[in-house]
């Protein structure tokens, strides 16, 4: 147990009179009389099964588990990050006094008979289900509820990062605490009591002699509704009551008893034990083909308390699993299925969008199902809705707070502060220490990681605002190119937040994309590129775990499924927990009305919008893709260094936030509009504080004039960043410095000669590339006058640039070389990211002409490569020859890919992904084989080898692969204006 021992104890309760927290409540209460439009569309089905199961409980899993056993195919759908939240969300880890386990699953849960860890139980139930062939996804809710052709349930469809599937089903488990997808299909409910309720929430403080203690503070509460608002609002009062200084960790959610269990066909008077009990009292009145699995089912409240003991309700799970895959056996298959609609009249105006494309971002739907019109109720109406509680976003929250905006943060994790808190990244490596990021705290030798997110959480609310967690952001409610409000996904259902600004501070532009904002991944269909990530270990007695040993594209059910489940399987047992969040360093993003660019921040452009100094190093956990990677010059210094790309502070334009063609929405995060190989400079913890906290000021003013993001008193913001130290007060008088003068760009041409000037001769390429327009004849000139020492730097830029007769010097300083140049790391966590070498940069640079003369000379140096040769030089020739596309090129590059070791790497199922750097899985293999079959592809393929082999990366796990083995196939010759 990692050195812990848990040891639980009781506090007093608290309690919290209406008058205090009532108020709240009953202004938040959803309500159909405030609604939207949600237009007639046709959902995507996912799965079709014989059982679906909601949750991700001990017992859904258990049901799960002897449902498939016994002959039906099932699909759970779990709304967190992970499995067993029944124990682990409230950190009810320890048996009661005299509790004997005899169900298998259960010693798995508690192998040694009295307590457990986080860790333990989610490899326990990921293992069961793997185990038992049960397909299951995490960060799923259940929004609505399927129905056949005579109106009987017939599935469910779930919402997650993907945006809305369906799932077809003969019979439903509903395996969820509060039962609330029961609740809407029909079935009817007792009423929410009026008197205080218990609830008790798990702190774990600091053991004598080390370990932990378990110290459980019950609070008292006396709410006015059982809805999912007033169910966040009592989380977030409960917090305020029990976080203790130096806490290791905390639950996630309150533990309770539900007062308002469902009416079942067997009434709870008729309970005599759970021994041969009546399954009635488990299946709704009124609702066929459906099932109770919790503590809402209808059995008395003293006897749901003892259900909801750690592993009490598996026996019954096995009982309800088998008879729900014994009913199924006898069902037919479903038909007619729709999910029904609501009379839309007198509803706000607009349109609901989402995502409506599946699991994956990858093709279309094989199948979908009709959705009537509908009306969709709108939760709340604030001024500034942000949707991610994350670094951006929490920032984000206090800004409009503080600006006196009625403010709501909806995070779908249980803590705010994202990547820098629950990510486990709690050390700040570079950015700019300034302004408002100078108040926020990382954890030292009196704080740990809890003090942070408790930082976040009482700062909003400190400043008015309110938080929701436990949802999730999943469309957004537009009305022309104006978007007025974000839709979520909560345990109750979907609806909408209505807001006069919203901040999309998903780190992937989720609501954005939803409203219909072109966005952008990675190099697209040019090249394949991402930075690494990781999922850590989560031990009580270490604050900082930065890993990267993943590639995942968090917009991919299937990869986010991979990445957790992989990760958490191939983790140290001993390890106290598993971090629910993935650290990834690069999603989606947006188009914005500026895009920032890698060559913007090294030449240091200025704007008259400025809402951000950024300040690093070139962190980039992978390889990047702009020429000027290939060009800028190198000594022996950053030959060998971890980050030998350039750094330095640069800007970042309020416009950068502001989707094309969108109004209400700004997008804050490593999601807003930026290059991909921007990405490194901007996204430091500090920076990225800065940058959210300035996004919801911005809204904040927004809202209270009712006006546009497009009518922003720009200066004036930037005055109040600058009375705050955010931003240096020359912002105020800057304007965009881009297009430099002509004698300016003349400079540099000749500056980028002087490679004994590295750091001038960096921005001096810089530069050159971002005004290649004006600098090209000036570049000609500088090649046919230059010294012998310096001709091939002037050639290597015009090669990129495209111009053909560099060719023979190119080609003559080619065939020169008769070995390989060692690699070039761009940063040493990850593996496979290489910078391209000198060599590399002539290779790459003959192809960018696209010249058929350069041909045999980069085909001999294809040739010398194999296996054991590094990424960087395949990949280069992989570019080079796919921009030049000559059929003769395809059958030597079928050659390299039937070399042992070059083929074979794609993953159609899940394999351990063990954190530690001796075990992982190496990246760079998969990535050189696609690139390779890219070329093969472009070049004409070679008796259908580079489709086959793209074909089977289209169906990999790993969402990148995939993404991009369908993009390519779906256009196989990309225009010529493809950067290489």
């Amino acid at each position: 147990m990692n050195n812990v021992r848990i040891r639980r104890s009781f506090h007093a309760a608290f309690f919290i009179p209406m008058t205090a927290f009532g108020c709240f409540l009953a202004g938040t209460l959803p309500t159909y009389a405030d609604a939207v439009t949600e237009s007639a569309r046709r959902i995507p089905v996912a799965y079709r099964v014989d059982v679906v199961v909601i949750g991700g409980g001990t017992a859904a899993v258990a049901a799960a588990e002897t449902a498939a056993q016994s002959g039906a195919r099932v699909f759970l759908a779990a709304e967190r990050a992970y499995l067993g939240e029944d124990l682990c969300a409230t950190l009810r880890l320890q048996l009661d006094e005299g509790q004997i386990l005899t169900d298998p699953l259960a010693q798995r849960l508690f192998p040694d008979g009295r307590s457990t860890t986080p860790l333990t139980v989610k490899r326990a139930l990921d293992g069961t289900l793997l185990a038992a062939d049960v397909r299951f996804l995490h960060g799923c809710y259940v929004t609505d509820v399927l129905r056949d052709q005579d109106g009987r349930p017939a599935g469910i469809v779930m919402a997650n990062r993907a945006g809305r599937q369906a799932v077809v089903a003969k019979l439903v488990i509903d395996a969820t605490g509060r039962a609330w997808a029961t609740r809407t299909a029909g079935a009817a409910a007792e009423p929410w009591p009026s008197e205080e309720q218990q609830f008790e929430r798990t702190v774990l403080v600091p053991g004598t002699g080390g370990g932990a203690k378990a110290v459980v503070r019950r609070v008292g509460l006396a709410l006015a509704a059982g809805d999912f608002a007033s169910l966040a609002g009592a989380e977030q009062a409960a917090r305020d009551r029990t976080y203790v200084e130096g806490q290791l960790r905390a639950s996630e959610s309150l533990f309770y008893v539900p007062p308002d269990p469902i009416v079942c066909r067997t009434a709870p008077a008729a309970w005599d034990g759970v021994a041969g009990c009546d399954l009635g009292h488990f299946q709704p009145a009124g609702v066929e083909r459906w099932y109770v699995l919790s503590g809402a089912a209808g059995v008395p409240r003293d006897a749901a308390a003892e259900l909801l003991r750690p592993t009490a309700l598996i026996a019954l799970a096995r009982r309800i699993g088998a008879a729900a895959a014994g009913e199924a056996k006898r069902l037919p298959e479903p038909r007619g299925v729709r999910l029904t609609g609501v009379r839309t009249a007198d509803v706000q105006p607009g349109d609901v969008g989402e995502s409506l494309q599946g699991l994956r971002p990858i093709g279309e739907p094989n199948e979908t199902i009709a959705a009537e019109a509908r009306r969709l109720p709108v939760l709340g109406r604030y001024d500034v809705v942000v949707i991610g509680g994350g670094t951006a976003g929490a920032s984000a929250a206090i800004g409009a707070a503080r600006r006196g905006a009625k403010t709501l943060v909806v995070e779908y994790q249980e803590a705010l502060g994202g990547t820098g808190t629950l990510g486990l990244i709690t050390r700040p490596y570079h950015g700019n220490l300034v302004g408002f990021a100078q108040e926020v705290p990382f954890p030292d030798q009196r704080h740990n990681v809890e003090h942070k997110m408790e930082w976040f959480r009482r700062e909003i609310r400190t400043a008015g605002g309110e938080i929701w967690f436990g949802a999730l952001g999943c469309g957004a409610w537009r009305d022309g190119d104006r978007v007025r409000g974000a839709v979520v996904a909560t345990p109750q259902g979907r609806g909408v937040l209505a807001a006069e600004c919203v901040v999309d501070a998903t780190g992937s532009a989720d609501i954005a994309a939803a409203a219909g904002a072109e966005t952008e991944y990675g190099a697209g269909v040019a090249d394949i590129a991402m930075q690494g990530a990781g999922l850590p270990p989560r031990p009580l007695d270490r604050q900082f775990v930065n890993t990267d040993y993943l590639l995942v594209d968090e917009s991919d059910m299937l990869d986010a499924w991979r990445a957790l489940v992989g990760a958490r399987q191939g983790m140290n047992p001993a390890e106290f927990d598993a971090g629910t969040l993935i650290q990834t360093r690069e999603r989606r993003r947006v188009v914005g009305e500026h895009r920032l660019t890698y060559l913007d921040q090294i030449a240091e452009r200025t704007y008259p919008d400025s809402i951000v100094l950024s300040a690093s190093d070139y962190d980039a956990h992978g390889y990047p893709v702009e020429a000027y990677f290939a060009l800028f010059p190198h000594d022996a210094k950053t030959l060998k260094a971890n980050h030998p790309a350039p750094g330095g502070q640069c800007y970042t334009p309020y416009r950068c936030l502001l989707p094309r063609g969108l109004d209400g929405i700004l997008v804050a995060g490593i999601g807003l509009s930026a290059d991909r190989d921007a990405l490194a400079m901007v996204r430091m913890q500090r920076d990225i504080q800065n940058q959210g906290y300035a996004a919801g000021v911005a809204a904040a003013m927004i809202a209270a004039i009712g006006g546009t993001t497009r009518e922003l008193d720009i200066k004036s913001l930037q005055q109040h960043l600058v009375e705050i130290g955010n931003l240096p007060e020359s912002v105020l008088s800057d304007h965009d410095s881009f297009p430099l003068p002509a004698d300016t760009i003349q400079q540099a041409v000749l500056a980028v000669g002087r490679t004994d000037r590295r750091l001038e001769a960096c921005k001096a390429l810089a530069i050159v590339l971002s005004h290649a327009e004006t600098a090209y004849p000036m570049l000609q000139a500088r090649y046919a006058a230059a010294a012998p020492e310096q001709k091939r730097i002037y050639a290597k830029i015009l090669g990129f640039l495209g111009d053909a007769a560099v060719v023979p010097e190119l080609v003559e300083a080619l065939d020169q070389i008769n070995a390989w140049d060692a690699r070039i790391l761009q940063g040493k966590m990850a593996e496979y990211a290489h910078l391209p070498t000198p060599i590399d940069s002539l290779i790459m640079a003959l192809g960018a002409t696209r010249d058929r003369r350069a041909l045999p000379a980069i085909l001999r140096k294809l040739e010398t490569l194999d296996a054991n040769v590094t990424l960087s030089h395949h990949r280069a020739a992989a570019l080079a020859l796919e921009q030049i596309g000559d059929p003769s090129a395809a059958e030597p590059l079928a050659k390299l890919l039937g070399k042992p070791g070059m083929s074979g790497h794609a993953q159609a199922t899940l394999v351990a992904l063990p954190e530690s750097m001796a075990q992982r899985r190496d990246r760079t293999a998969p990535l050189r084989e696609i690139v390779l079959a890219r070329a093969l592809m472009r070049c004409g393929d070679w008796h259908g080898l580079g489709r086959k082999l793209l074909e089977e990366y289209q169906h990999d796990l790993q969402g990148l692969l995939a993404r991009h083995a369908a993009a390519v196939l779906e256009s196989p010759h990309p225009s010529s204006s493809a950067r290489p």
